[in-house]
């Protein structure tokens, strides 16, 4: 097998991911304004909820790449690492052995499915300003993981992928010429 890394430029990362949140932003807000009506109301509680159910949804979208890892990927707990990067600011899970492509991309888009998709639905069906407000927050969150999702299009199915274990990226392990050939050959 070779393995070949792949890493993103953060700040390319982060500018990609201002754009579209901006966009998001727009695109939720205006859908559920003509569902709903405009109208705000903001005060502190509704700050404390919104900061409290973000910091929750944080949470629960690394344990659900983690879950994904497990469940698609097939690793044991012992092999998902959690943390907090302090160089970049950002929470995460990190699986330490290579998995199947496909299942590394479900374990990607898990966390945003849940976290981010389903409460903007929930706001749009209940009229939840609040679900409306962490539902963008958490899906702009996970833009990082569908912006890899994307990169990782490139490659066959049948390939396997490994989070990097310090910077953001991966490792996409490919076989070589040799390998692929058959020993008759």
């Amino acid at each position: 097998m070779q393995r070949q890394e792949v890493l993103f430029d953060m700040l390319k990362l982060q500018k990609q991911a201002t754009y579209l949140t901006i966009c998001l932003m727009f695109v939720a807000s205006v859908v559920y304004f003509l569902i709903h009506g405009f109208e705000i109301h903001f005060s502190l509680t509704v700050i404390g909820l919104v900061f409290m159910i973000t910091i929750i949804g944080i949470v629960l979208h690394e344990f659900l790449h983690g879950v994904g890892f497990m469940v698609f990927g097939k690793v044991k707990l012992n092999q998902v690492k959690y943390g907090f990067s302090w160089k970049y600011g950002a929470a995460y899970a990190h699986c330490m052995v290579p998995i199947k492509l496909t299942a590394y991309r479900a374990a990607l888009l898990l966390p945003v499915i849940v976290t981010g998709l389903f409460p903007l639905l929930f706001s749009y069906i209940f009229g939840s300003g609040i679900l409306l407000v962490v539902s963008v927050i958490l899906t702009a969150g996970g833009i990082g993981d569908w912006l890899i999702f994307r990169s990782l299009k490139k490659y066959d199915a049948s390939q396997s992928v490994m989070d990097h274990p310090t910077e953001v990226g991966y490792f996409i392990y490919t076989k070589t010429v040799d390998q692929g050939r058959k020993k008759d050959d």
